[in-house]
């Protein structure tokens, strides 16, 4: 996304800060800072739309005040108050980048809240206008305000008036709204710029015309004749109606209603032959023309112009959407966007996202990534990560960060095989595509987007012959800077030196319950102990060599069993790279699904060697899953992704498998 200024913003204040409360899906929300260029993502019903009609409640000179008078269904029903108790909806936008222009600081002088850098309020408030003589207040008893400042002391009224704000709305039938005259776009657009009134006369009386030549003609005559007669013996001669034909008003007034919008160059298709997208995207272009002329009307703009459009991304191709919103972007104006797609968010720069999402009462909180503090690099990478991607972390209720595509295959197949069907609960995996985690987990972290997330990455215990255990270094390098980590890399070089054998143990789990699972070796040496047969069968399906076929089940037996040595390791994973890892982790996934019963049992044996639990513990801990071998890392790292999404674990210590297995 390219994020150069436009000559014109230069001068003009924006949003600074947001905070509406008890409206809607809105209990309590600050939004702070508000980026410039706002993309507003989220899932369905969480209020996407309903943010936009806070904003208009203070900025839109257009919307009536009728609408501002809301009725009890806008209550959030989250609030701790209600219409009958006295509840207080608010609405806050500060506005900023006013320093150095006088005009704006006098007109803005009631309205500040800060000075540096000079910021003034405007505030929307919708409150019971008195306390009523006896019993609880009604709607009626409520009123609203524009107002302004800290204390609301201030006229907010006066820089509204200013505010060239438009909105436009989500396309549902454009090609209905093109063909009504009051509905269309092009009605407004050509009102505020009618052609020369000389023009429309002479063109009216060439209508006239040659509507008279046309009406004289003989089956035109015969019809309308036979028209009226028809009608009249219908009716009766009290039916004053005298039936005609004709093509166009020869009215000048009424002329422009014979405008027909057509699709093609020679004026044949009409709107109500092309596509779907074609005629959104043509009826959108009609709303940005009338945008543009309404701004120019404008005389000594206050505010920077405003487009607020919901899901451009209607009935649109992704390639269209993404140019469609470069478009957007270039546009004079600052810009908020409510969007559905990835496609959209995939090309939004970092600072715009605003992801909306539900708070622990049920009511709408926002998490944003304009203060997050990434360098240049990562956010560009981070950036083309979201646009390859298609941005699914944007939507997603819990991601699972890994390093290649075999855990893309094999983590929802493993899931699935244990009752937890990662799909149905939003739950994405993101290949990342390497090791460096830091940049995704910055981004998906409290501070930033704030979406439940853990990482899962390989042990990678040597290297070159060394004993390095880079996948723990990894864990710890990502945990925060603190008493812990520091501990963690005293015992991490004190195993790699030798003097504690048994310390990554402690390491390892120290890692988990910072949601960064760390294997043994790598993914398909670990899973060896739980998918022995499926591995060696997928293999032998991708393998047309009988010898390297026999090499690769040795070596998941001596893996098994045991008794492995260094080139067994080795060769398991020059079988799967010779047969291509993408194509051996899909032919895997395959009989993952055909394996339940038998991963379960794996498991339940394994479960059934630890110590028996407290009557009330029933899923296994961390810990527990953890100490299950080599495979116990993804299991605990599913088992945390199911209490983030359906707060219960996967494993149960009492039926010795799955816990709350889904339908299959």
């Amino acid at each position: 996304m390219d994020g150069k200024s436009h000559p014109m913003r230069g001068g003009y204040m924006h949003i600074r800060r947001v905070h509406i409360s008890n409206f809607r899906n809105f209990r309590d929300l600050t939004i702070d800072p508000f980026p410039r260029n706002a993309v507003l993502v989220g899932e369905n019903g969480i209020g996407k739309s309903n943010l936009i009609h806070a904003l208009r409640l203070v900025l839109d000179p257009d919307l009536p005040d009728s609408a501002r008078l809301l009725r009890i269904e806008d209550i959030c029903e989250h609030s701790s108050a209600s219409i009958q108790t006295g509840v207080e909806v608010r609405v806050e936008v500060d506005l900023t980048d006013f320093d150095g222009n006088p005009d704006l600081q006098g007109i803005l002088d009631d309205c500040l809240v800060s000075l540096t850098p000079p910021t003034a309020r405007i505030s929307f408030v919708f409150r019971a206008a008195a306390s009523p003589q006896s019993g609880a207040l009604s709607i009626d008893d409520y009123g609203f305000e524009i107002l302004g400042g800290e204390s609301d002391a201030g006229n907010g009224r006066r820089i509204r008036a200013s505010v060239p704000l438009t909105v436009l709305p989500a396309l549902r039938d454009a090609v209905n709204d093109l063909s009504r005259w009051r509905g269309s776009p092009l009605h407004d657009l050509l009102e505020a710029r009618k052609p020369d009134r000389s023009v429309l006369k002479a063109t009216a009386a060439t209508i006239e015309k040659a509507m008279k030549d046309l009406a004289a003609e003989g089956q035109i005559v015969a019809i309308e004749q036979e028209l009226a007669t028809r009608v009249s013996d219908m009716a009766g001669p009290q039916l004053r109606l005298t039936p005609t034909l004709g093509f166009a008003s020869s009215d000048p007034d009424r002329l422009l209603r014979s405008i027909r919008l057509f699709v093609d160059e020679n004026g044949k298709r009409g709107v109500g032959e092309a596509s779907t997208g074609n005629a959104n995207v043509l009826y959108l272009g009609l709303l940005l023309e009338r945008l543009i002329s309404r701004r120019n009307k404008i005389k000594d703009r206050l505010l920077e112009p405003i487009l607020a459009v919901e899901e451009p991304e209607a009935h649109l191709h992704p390639v269209l959407q993404r140019q469609l919103f470069r478009y957007l972007l270039h546009m004079e104006t600052s810009l908020m966007v409510s969007t559905h797609s990835p496609h959209i968010a995939a090309v939004t720069n970092l600072d715009s996202l605003v992801l909306l999402r539900p708070d622990a009462y049920g009511s709408t909180v926002a998490a944003t990534t304009a203060s997050v503090e990434l360098s240049d690099r990562d956010r560009k990478d981070l950036e083309r990560y979201l646009n390859v991607s298609r941005a699914e972390v944007l939507f997603c209720t819990a991601a699972i960060l890994v390093e290649g595509p075999s855990e893309v295959y094999l983590l929802p197949a493993l899931a699935a095989a244990l009752g937890f069907d990662l799909d149905a609960h939003g739950v994405i995996i993101a290949n990342i595509e390497g090791t460096n985690f830091a940049p995704y987990r910055t981004l998906l972290g409290p501070d930033a987007l704030n979406v439940p997330h853990v990482i899962v990455t390989d042990g990678d215990p040597y290297s070159r012959g060394k004993h390095v255990e880079a996948g723990l270094k990894r864990a710890i390098d990502l945990l925060q800077t603190g008493p812990v980590k520091d501990q963690l890399d005293k015992s991490l070089k004190r195993v790699l030196s030798g003097e504690d054998a048994t310390g990554t143990q402690a390491v390892r789990l120290a890692a988990a319950q910072a949601d960064v699972f760390v294997g043994h070796a790598t993914l398909e040496v670990d899973m060896v102990p739980l998918l022995a047969e499926p591995m060696i069968d997928a293999h032998s399906e991708l393998e047309t060599s009988s010898d390297l076929s026999t090499k690769f089940a040795n070596a998941v037996g001596a893996i098994l069993t045991g008794a492995r040595q260094d080139d067994d390791e080795k060769e398991l994973l020059r079988r799967i790279t010779h047969v291509s890892k993408g194509r051996y982790a899909q032919r895997l996934a395959n009989h993952i699904e055909n394996s339940k019963s038998d991963i379960q049992s794996v498991i339940a044996k394994g479960v059934s060697s630890l110590s028996t639990p407290d009557s009330t513990e029933v899923e296994l801990s961390t810990q527990e899953l953890l100490s299950l071998g080599t495979y116990g890392y993804l299991l605990a790292a599913l088992d945390r992704v199911s209490w983030q999404v359906r707060r219960h674990g996967l494993v149960s210590h009492t039926s010795q498998n799955t816990s709350g297995q889904e339908n299959q």
